[in-house]
């Protein structure tokens, strides 16, 4: 079996794990919210986008020599009140999420030098989230 068919699974089990959510985690962050405007719960992006920012992420890890590359699906949510231009304003007070590089070995050792030595070589912050994707609510 393949690293990758590890990972996949079935439009059954996604429909099962996405109303486990809809019934409980959604329910309550809009129990917060006005019922016209239910919070966000589904994000996509252009193929062609993932891919470049996967490709400039990979390379940048490269150049570190981290060598268990990984990626971070990482939750926020935009201010009401955030000045972007390149943000769409109906996105403003809704959850969201951004990608963000992982070293999948940081903090997996037992050996603090290791530890130092991986944290001082591979450093992440320079380089690039990705954030800016289509988000559902709103409609």
């Amino acid at each position: 079996m393949s690293n990758l068919e590890k990972h996949l699974i079935s439009a059954q089990q996604s429909s099962i794990l996405a109303e486990e959510y809809a019934k409980t985690n959604y329910v309550e962050i809009n129990s917060r919210r006005p019922a016209s405007k239910p919070d966000s719960k589904m994000y996509s992006i252009d193929l062609d986008v993932l891919q470049e920012y996967l490709k400039l992420i990979s390379g940048e890890m490269d150049k570190r020599g981290i060598k268990n590359k990984g990626v971070q699906v990482c939750l926020g949510k935009y201010p009401e009140d955030l000045k972007d231009p390149k943000l769409n304003p109906e996105y403003l007070g809704y959850q969201m999420i951004f990608f963000s590089p992982t070293d999948l070995n940081r903090g997996q050792s037992d050996n603090r030098n290791v530890i130092i030595e991986m944290d001082a070589s591979a450093n992440l912050d320079d380089i690039p989230d990705l954030n800016y994707m289509n988000i559902t609510p709103p409609y």
